[in-house]
């Protein structure tokens, strides 16, 4: 099978913006061999689609309408839908970036944006659009110009437009972890989560682990996630077997360790219970 493939920017150099502005329709026939398959960076990406259409986000194709936002966390699969017009823009950026001015900034923007809680994306007014086509706009200027201090520039509207995005979030009831005590706890759950991706725990250690009780995490991933504390811990159990299925460089049995399977066996039985396929014929499925 074909590995899904990871992408780096400006990986181990410091010296570089660790930030890129693309048009995302030139960037898309540029790189169309890869961005039209299945695959993941070691970065955050923001895709702004100017236009309506459909984009696939781990394992699952989304329709979306003109001025959508995409935020794609690190590690996410996904690929650009040769049917669609893919016209915009992306963002693409590491911490190093972020976090130059402060260096817990990334962390915050992780939980409020990146934290694959609910929807990936959000439809922009148009109001929002042009506020936000704005700040791209001097964006584009800065990197084209370079002037003096133009990282700095950089660097400012492009945290105005995180900040622009995190307040949409929570206008749109999509998560506000900075005043809502049950959407940072359903956040930190999910980190969690994957921190501890190779165990099985209880939920009362989860409980623990977040210094409340397990009456409490229940409610709130109901509440929030949508789901029971167990259901969202197999969910996200399935998806990063899904992910790790992905690399043809990984047995079966070595994914099944990693998730914390003490028989492969049994992680056979336990992928095909939620998915109706076993891994093998999961990984036939992407080639």
């Amino acid at each position: 099978m074909t590995t899904i493939k990871s992408y780096d920017l400006h990986k181990d150099d410091n010296t570089k913006l660790q930030f890129e502005l693309k048009d995302a329709r030139s960037y898309f026939e540029v790189h169309r061999e890869h961005a039209a398959i299945p695959h993941r960076h070691s970065f955050y990406q923001i895709i702004w689609f100017k236009k309506s259409g459909r984009h696939f986000v781990d394992y699952e194709t989304i329709n979306h309408g003109a001025n959508t936002i995409f935020f794609i966390n690190r590690n996410q699969v996904h690929y650009f839908c040769l049917d669609a017009p893919n016209e915009g823009y992306l963002f693409h950026f590491n911490d190093y970036f972020i976090n130059r001015a402060d260096n817990r900034l990334m962390d915050r923007f992780a939980l409020s944006i990146f934290n694959e809680i609910g929807s990936s994306s959000i439809e922009l007014s148009d109001q929002d659009a042009q506020k936000l086509g704005l700040l791209t706009s001097f964006i584009e200027n800065e990197i084209l110009q370079q002037d003096e201090f133009y990282k700095d520039q950089v660097y400012h509207y492009f945290q105005n437009i995180l900040f622009q995005i995190e307040r949409l979030r929570k206008a749109h009831g999509q998560l506000d972890v900075e005043l809502n005590a049950e959407h940072k706890l359903a956040a930190d759950f999910k980190q969690i989560i994957f921190r501890e991706m190779d165990s099985f725990h209880s939920i009362d250690y989860f409980a623990r682990e977040l210094g409340t009780s397990a009456k409490t995490l229940t409610k709130v991933s109901k509440e929030v996630l949508m789901d029971t504390p167990a259901g969202v811990i197999k969910s996200s159990k399935i998806l990063e077997a899904k992910r790790m299925l992905s690399n043809e460089r990984s047995s079966i049995k070595e994914i099944a360790y990693g998730l914390g399977f003490d028989d492969p066996t049994y992680f056979t039985k336990y992928f095909k219970k939620e998915t109706e396929l076993t891994p093998k014929q999961f990984q036939k499925q992407i080639l």
